[in-house]
């Protein structure tokens, strides 16, 4: 109930037309296919009933595939000309039966694998088409090997429809065994896993979440929202929010990453209620000390992600929206791993080349820098941070023909930026410093020390909303956490 109440903000329908302009050589949803590809589309109750059989039928099918979905029967699978194909993700014989990855990480295993294979009248026993198997990190969870295996099977299932359309495949007999087939873990195997591995539990089942949302309801739906935004207006108090996102995949899930639907549901409620204007606009306005008219968003990205060219770009594109991608520049180009990634992403993730990032300034977005190595500049001497500063900018002015004038800092938390490195990043040829531990920009803020706040794919639209206009738990709690220090340092001077 909470959860759908939240959602109202930004439709599935605003969502799905947005990816659609993004995307529009992907289908979305099933009925995509019958819109773009003239594939058509029949449902029917139960695929093993006497009317799917008709309809299968009535479509003359060659050959039939098999994703996740009941055990069928003879009268059913054996209707296409060449039988039906089965998408398993799993190797046979070990790990017939169900569910993806989860016991072979329960099992300690190295790998998990998919396997095609004909459907017969045993349990993922047909004879195999095609098989591989993908390396299970060690902080890989059911889910995120779960996209692994999604991955790696549609590569699987591209290679074998192809390969029997041209005749080129020959089938194999599954070796026999006496395993039985894996069946669905209990609660408490479930547990037992998220514990051995360290495995986060969802947040959304915590009731922590869920006061969370009922708060988030009652600041919006109660009106308390509006009526500060209107007050905010009347006297002049607007202020601008800087977002700072990372990359946008739907591989990963954690702090650094924000999903591609979810990504589209925050541009479109961003637009909804703020001005959009681009890193240089807002560097340009605190030049001139001028006060903002109205509630207003900078987009950010930071580090060196392919995917802000593959992904982030195409949406921000279709919305007809700004943003400033701030590059590492010793990554550009190369295989390298930020180290940060080694302990929250069990993917190896690619960074953007040489060509990617020329061609960001063709779509909607400015360059600035993020040193070359990505290093805690606030542990380093000043230098070798003045080498990081200066040598970055070299390097991306060379990629990219243009002056690179903004640079935001690794690590940019308060503890992170020591006294000095302001004054290193001005006397570099920088004109504004920006850094990440949150907190909101007015006509008064210092171009040296700009905050951001950190959002990802964990804040739901209504979330960000609250959040960029200061009235989430998070934003009220560091207000709340400043005057208290305040007070403090003002009853206790020494």
């Amino acid at each position: 109930m909470l959860e759908s109440l939240a959602a109202r903000l930004v439709p599935e329908s605003e969502a799905l037309a947005l990816l659609r302009r993004a995307f529009p050589e992907v289908p979305l949803v099933l009925e995509d296919l019958n819109r773009m590809f003239q594939i058509p589309i029949k449902y029917v109750k139960n695929l093993n009933s006497p009317t799917a059989a008709d309809v299968l039928r009535g479509m003359n099918a060659d050959l039939g595939v098999v994703i996740g979905t009941r055990i069928l029967k003879r009268s059913t699978f054996a209707i296409p000309r060449m039988g039906c194909i089965n998408v398993h993700k799993g190797k046979v014989p070990e790990y017939r039966g169900l569910p993806p990855g989860f016991w072979e990480l329960y099992e300690n295993q190295k790998e998990a694998g998919v396997t095609i294979h004909f459907v017969d009248d045993g349990l993922d026993t047909g004879d195999i088409v095609d098989e591989g198997s993908t390396a299970i990190h060690p902080i890989d969870s059911v889910e995120t090997l779960q996209r692994k295996l999604d991955i790696l099977a549609e590569n699987l299932l591209l290679r074998s429809v192809t390969g029997l359309a041209r005749g080129e495949i020959r089938r194999r007999t599954q070796p026999i065994s006496n395993l039985k087939p894996k069946t669905s873990p209990t609660r408490a195997q479930r547990r037992e896993l998220e514990n051995r591995r360290s495995l986060p539990r969802p947040v959304h089942h915590s009731l922590r979440y869920a006061l969370k949302t009922a708060f988030a309801l009652l600041v919006y739906y109660s009106g308390l929202f509006h009526f500060i935004r209107v007050w905010k207006k009347a006297t002049g108090t607007n202020r601008v929010c800087v977002i700072l996102y990372h990359r946008v995949n739907d591989l990963c899930e954690d702090v650094l990453t924000t999903s591609v639907r979810r990504f589209a549901e925050h541009l479109i409620a961003i637009q909804k209620y703020f001005a959009v204007i681009t890193a240089s606009e807002l560097v340009d306005r605190l030049r001139r000390r001028a006060k903002f008219d109205t509630p207003t968003v900078v987009i950010h990205f930071d580090d060196c992600y392919r995917d802000v060219y593959t992904k982030a770009s195409k949406v921000l594109v279709a919305a007809n929206l700004h943003a400033c991608a701030f590059i590492s520049s010793g990554f550009v180009g190369t295989a390298r791993q930020f180290p940060h990634d080694q302990d929250i992403s069990p993917f190896s993730l690619e960074n953007l080349s040489h060509d990617e990032l020329r061609r960001l300034l063709d779509l909607n977005f400015e360059i600035g820098s993020h040193s070359v190595s990505h290093s805690d500049l606030g542990q380093c001497d000043d230098r070798t941070v003045a080498e990081e500063l200066t040598q970055s900018k070299k390097d991306l002015e060379a990629i990219l023909n243009r002056p690179v004038t903004l640079f935001s800092y690794p690590f940019g938390g308060k503890h992170n930026v020591r006294p000095g490195i302001a004054d290193l990043v001005r006397q570099s040829g920088y004109q504004a410093m920006f850094s990440a531990y949150g907190g909101y920009v007015n006509h008064r803020t210092d171009l040296f020390n700009i905050p951001r706040i950190g959002t990802n794919g964990q804040f739901r639209p209504l979330d960000l909303i609250l959040e960029i206009e200061g009235l989430s738990l998070g934003a009220l709690g560091r207000v709340l956490k400043s005057k208290l220090l305040n007070t403090e340092l003002l009853t206790n001077p020494h």
